[in-house]
């Protein structure tokens, strides 16, 4: 709690000077009462879950550049969004908490039985199937590695129920010139979509570099297989130094959380809107 100061003002037979006292005094009175409340929100999150997965771990080190590697920028920003979301009445979940890659969280027999499903699940909802996917499904294809880890984030946030999913992620590019936020969302969900142009109107303020919209429908296995809404956020540049360094920054870490959760916030906002009609 800051510390209160005293003003010392001494009379001098005014009357002027004792009318100025009393409006001093009630002026102090009412910013004591009035002081803004220190919680960020008024606890808008409460009652939502959202799952949060720093992309990349362990084996998997993603992009680096300067020696700064994209797994352990990933899970310094969602630590950040994590609290974020904590402080204003929501749930985080955070699909690691360490430097772990999380093949290990599943096996091939399990993931090649999911991924069946899934593809008979594709094939009724006249959906277009991955190559990748019915590869697997048809037995021509042997599940890659990395694809368990992927699948496991996946559970995560299945098992706690999450109502929202975000993949934390770093760009990468030869030209350390690129720089900016873009936010990439599943192609089948219309929900997914306005959560991606709700992040990104917050976070293109922050990290400037795209053009707008900054957002765009994407393959990756992280969406087409998340049963809930789910975006990824390429949150910066990792080879450009201004991002870099704002992404390292204890500033700028909290300040793409606050951006991130405003997006989440609003999102909400709107499908509550959408549920009223």
């Amino acid at each position: 709690m800051p510390s209160k100061r005293f003003i010392v003002i001494t009379l001098r037979h005014s009357r002027g000077a004792v009318i100025g006292i009393v409006a001093v005094l009630i002026l102090l009175t009412a910013l004591i009462i009035f002081e803004p409340n220190v919680i960020p929100t008024q606890a808008e999150l409460t009652g939502y879950t959202i799952a949060i997965d720093p992309g990349h771990g362990g084996r998997d080190s993603g992009s680096a550049h300067a020696g700064v590697y994209e797994k352990e920028i990933t899970l310094l920003l969602s630590q950040a969004i994590a609290k974020e979301i904590q402080a204003r009445g929501g749930t985080a979940v955070l699909t690691r908490t360490s430097d772990t890659d999380l093949w290990d969280y599943i096996s091939y027999e399990e993931e090649i039985e999911i991924t069946k499903r899934e593809y008979k699940q594709d094939l009724e909802l006249g959906r277009t199937i991955d190559s990748r996917d019915r590869g697997i499904a048809l037995g021509t294809r042997f599940p890659p590695t990395y694809r368990l880890g992927l699948r496991a984030r996946l559970l995560i946030a299945q098992q706690h129920n999450a109502d929202l999913l975000l993949s934390i992620h770093t760009n990468h590019y030869r030209a350390e010139s690129a720089k900016g936020a873009v936010t990439l969302y599943q192609p089948h969900s219309h929900e997914s979509q306005q959560l991606a142009v709700a992040i990104q109107r917050y976070l293109k303020d922050l990290l400037p570099g795209r053009a707008d919209p900054g957002i765009k429908p994407d393959n990756f296995f992280i969406l087409r297989r998340s049963e809930i809404p789910a975006v990824l956020l390429e949150i910066g540049f990792v080879s450009n130094k201004g991002d870099r360094e704002f992404m390292l920054s204890e500033e700028g870490q909290k300040a793409i959380a606050e951006a991130v959760v405003n997006g989440i916030e609003d999102y909400f906002s709107y499908i509550s809107t959408l549920a009223s009609y």
